[in-house]
């Protein structure tokens, strides 16, 4: 019943939505018909002139299917991809909007086939969000999300926000239907976001829609009801009555929520009207459907079974069990040729591995033939060869010994510079923070001191001035007090920041000590939990911990490792926490720390089931000063201390994560012969 935007960029133009075609100026098709009738145009500008003429044309559709399918031609014969695929996506749309699903995803498919050709992610995108809406359509919402999540991954590595945007929403509309609402909402939320920041209106109108029907299908019915009627509000506004009729029917079914039938019917018809207005199928069907069940439940059969019949005569004329075994047949086919081209192309490597090893035994044989000439030439001389050949053998040895020698050095100075470095700059910053810090002091203390005078300056002289003065007198002071109140809260996040950065240049003992990691890790774990306990008193939390008892003690710098738990365990509490607080449905907070040998190497491992960190976010992670908490929350030290921390041990710190689903940091220690021992 979703409306399918379908975003993308082609030649430096916006293909906005099937339903904005409805939008453009026939106007532009005529006048462009008028130049190709003159038949004296280059290649490229016919080109050019068939992609507008085909995009342009709404009035008569077969026209403009008709066009790209002209443009295929003339692509096909002078070899020009880039328009082929062109070509393809515009027949797709066209045939789309004539009902003609099956053709429709073969086209689409063959647009996707030559995006991938010419590695343009972009139009890879386009064509997997157009197949996804065809899936959708025809009700397999599991294929449908699959291509979403394709063009979701290629539009995130081509930083096109507009069309990550579109298709975000178009996923969201399938999790709807599936009734994944958390994950719908989110993706609604985050597309009218990046509408926000581009001041598009459509977008953000169709970001508002969904939002109201995530709303609606949760029984948020007011909340639903100020959404929607702010999206229709806008995109009637931008003639985009595509979606308008979806959000129609939504709108019926929250006054069915309200058992107010009159106005349920009211909105139903309106769609109707709408979708016949404009030629809309799949629109049309849905909305005869909804009438159905409004006069059904108001116990008019016979209006229920006339627009159930209707509902049936457009549902069919869009899913035919033909159309729908093609659509299938089209997938498969599509995927088995993208994996023929993966094989053909290990068969290639392997060919060439072949013909290398056939040349390189060629070679062999002669170089053994050479030797065996010249040793039969040269038998007198095999007892002096063999003595050279165990000086040179003796040599290897010592030369090899000499290497290894050599890059533990190396690796030790890199050790000892790395170590200068970081001590050097340790002392810089310690230097830098301390000199911030008794400023800072003083504004802290000084502006909760003058708060307390005004509050004395209050009591004590102002409520003695009579009248209106009076008055005056008090809304300056309480300005002032709120200014200061200002200055008091920013001078504390400038004093946390401070204090971390003492904590990141602050040195420790260096001396490791055999410490049992297991107790460590849930000793913190406690700490961690009951620190965030008496900050937020309604905070809960499940907590499952899987230790591995043959781990046994290893030598690490104790302090510095709690440091690097806490930070960690601080950062899931915290995520798990705000997802809880935001979440429309029921969510359990979940964290969790297991520990492994692995190999060589000591695994700990700390996941939550908060937000997820966006794969953009991935690579500023552990540098110093980044966070994605709000402003006042974080300084963004946390993590990047504990990569150095765990870095100076010889370890890595990683982190695997889901958007929406959940993070999981993993540091790796290394076992040395002492921790072998102790074990």
């Amino acid at each position: 019943m979703f409306y399918k935007r379908v975003i993308a960029v082609i030649v430096g133009f916006f293909y906005i939505t099937t339903g904005s075609l409805l939008a453009q100026d026939q106007k532009i098709a005529d006048s462009l018909y008028i130049i190709y009738q003159q038949n004296n145009l280059t290649d490229t500008a016919k080109f050019e002139l068939l992609k507008e003429l085909s995009f342009n044309e709404i009035r008569d559709l077969k026209k403009g299917l008709q066009y790209a399918e002209e443009l295929i031609n003339l692509s096909r014969q002078v070899g020009n991809k880039k328009y082929l695929r062109v070509g393809y996506f515009l027949k797709g749309t066209k045939s789309r909007l004539l009902a003609k699903m099956d053709e429709a995803l073969a086209a689409y498919f063959k647009s996707a086939e030559m995006a991938g050709e010419l590695q343009n992610l972009k139009a890879e995108a386009e064509s997997y969000s157009a197949i996804a809406d065809i899936y959708s359509a025809a009700g397999n919402h599991n294929t449908s999300t699959n291509y979403y999540n394709k063009a979701i991954t290629a539009l995130r590595q081509s930083n096109d926000s507009i069309s990550l945007a579109s298709v975000l929403l178009n996923a969201g509309d399938e999790l709807l239907k599936v009734k994944k609402y958390d994950t719908a909402f989110l993706y609604a939320v985050e597309a009218k976001a990046i509408f926000d920041t581009l001041h598009y209106p459509s977008g953000i109108g169709y970001s508002l829609g969904n939002i109201g029907m995530v709303y609606a299908s949760t029984g948020k019915n007011n909340l639903a009801e100020e959404n929607i009627n702010e999206a229709i509000r806008i995109l009637e506004g931008t003639g985009d009555y595509y979606p308008i009729c979806d959000y129609l029917i939504s709108m019926a079914d929250v006054y069915l929520n309200k058992e107010d039938n009159r106005s349920a019917l009211n909105y139903a018809v309106r769609s109707l009207h709408l979708a016949e207005q404009y030629g809309l199928i799949e629109q049309i069907a849905n909305a005869s459907l909804k009438l159905s069940e409004i006069y059904e439940k108001a116990g008019n059969r016979n209006e229920a079974f006339k627009f159930y019949k209707k509902h049936i005569e457009y549902r069919d004329s869009i899913n035919k069990n033909t159309s729908v075994q093609k659509m299938a047949d089209l997938r498969i086919n599509y995927e088995v040729a993208q994996k023929q081209v993966e094989v053909d192309l290990l068969n290639q490597q392997k060919k060439n591995q072949k013909n290398i090893l056939i040349s390189l035994a060629i070679i062999l044989g002669l170089t053994i033939f050479i030797v065996g000439i010249l040793i039969k030439n040269n038998q007198h001389k095999q007892k002096a060869y063999q003595i050279l050949n165990l000086q040179k053998l003796a040599t290897d040895e010592q030369k090899a010994k000499a290497e290894n020698a050599l890059e533990d050095l190396r690796a030790t100075q890199k050790q000892l510079i790395h170590s200068a470095k970081m001590a050097s700059l340790g002392e810089v910053t310690a230097g830098i923070a301390h000199e911030i810090q008794n400023p800072l002091n003083f504004v802290n203390n000084f502006s909760e001191l003058s708060v307390e005078l005004l509050d004395e300056l209050k009591e004590a002289t102002v409520n003695k001035i009579p009248g209106s003065d009076k008055t005056e007198a008090h809304d300056i002071i309480n300005e002032l007090a709120g200014n200061l109140k200002k200055i008091n809260d920013h001078g504390k996040r400038a004093d946390a920041i401070v204090k971390g950065m003492l904590q990141h240049s602050r040195g420790s003992t260096g001396k490791k000590e055999f410490t049992d990691i297991n107790a460590l890790a849930d000793e913190c774990l406690r700490l961690s939990y009951h620190g965030f306990r008496a900050k937020d008193k309604e905070f809960t939390v499940r907590s499952i911990t899987d230790f591995d008892k043959s781990i046994g003690k290893i030598a690490v710098i104790t302090q510095d490792i709690s440091r690097v738990f806490l930070n960690l365990y601080n950062n899931a509490f915290y995520e798990v926490n705000m997802k809880k607080k935001q979440s429309i449905l029921a969510f359990e907070p979940l964290v969790s720390v297991a520990t492994k040998r692995v190999g060589s190497n000591i695994e700990i491992s700390v996941k939550d089931n908060g937000f997820g960190i966006p794969q953009n976010l991935l690579d500023k992670i552990f540098q110093p000063f980044f966070t994605t908490k709000p402003t006042g929350q974080g300084t963004g030290l946390g993590l990047s201390l504990s990569y150095d921390i765990i870095k100076a041990h010889g370890g890595e710190l990683k982190v695997q994560t889901e958007e929406g689903s959940f993070s999981e940091f993993i540091i790796q220690l290394p076992v040395g012969k002492n921790n072998e021992d102790a074990a």
